[in-house]
């Protein structure tokens, strides 16, 4: 307020108001646009999908199919580490300095054989679901593992 010479309304409208409001249409947008617009890579038989303008947005939120399809992994794409996927290098970062670990990715073999037979109709939760097969927790990979022993 001080500096710009804003007044006290107008500062609490444009740094509050308008920033909660821009971040909720956002994610409005990917729970919206992902699941409307866009292909299915992964898995023809749910809604996500994968998108790429939404990706350019939000920074690599788009890929709905791949984060349904695969929501233990941590990357929330097939991209990896690459430059749409933020998210990614955000928790890569907090691993690197040992607040996150034992991050869980689909390896590109997992990935690719989940591809060809998609159609199966199944909407994985999460790490552990019921609808998770064994080879894909087997076959998964941890990084920044914290073992405890077990």
């Amino acid at each position: 307020m001080y500096f710009w010479g804003e007044s006290l309304n107008n500062s609490w409208h444009v740094a509050t108001i308008l920033r909660y409001v821009l971040n909720l249409n956002m994610t409005f947008l990917v729970n919206s646009a992902a699941h409307i617009w866009g292909y299915k890579p992964y898995d023809k038989n749910i809604k996500p999908v994968q998108n790429l303008t939404v990706s350019l947005v939000v920074f690599g939120e788009g890929f709905h199919n791949y984060h349904h399809v695969f929501p233990w992994d941590y990357r929330t794409s097939e991209l990896g580490n690459g430059p749409l996927n933020l998210t990614a290098k955000f928790i890569d970062f907090f691993a690197w300095i040992g607040w996150a670990y034992d991050l869980k990715t689909a390896p590109e073999d997992l990935i690719e054989s989940r591809a060809s037979r998609t159609g199966d109709g199944t909407n994985l939760w999460g790490w552990g679901d019921e609808d998770q097969s064994t080879e894909e927790k087997a076959n998964a990979k941890i990084l920044y593992s914290r073992n405890y022993g077990n």
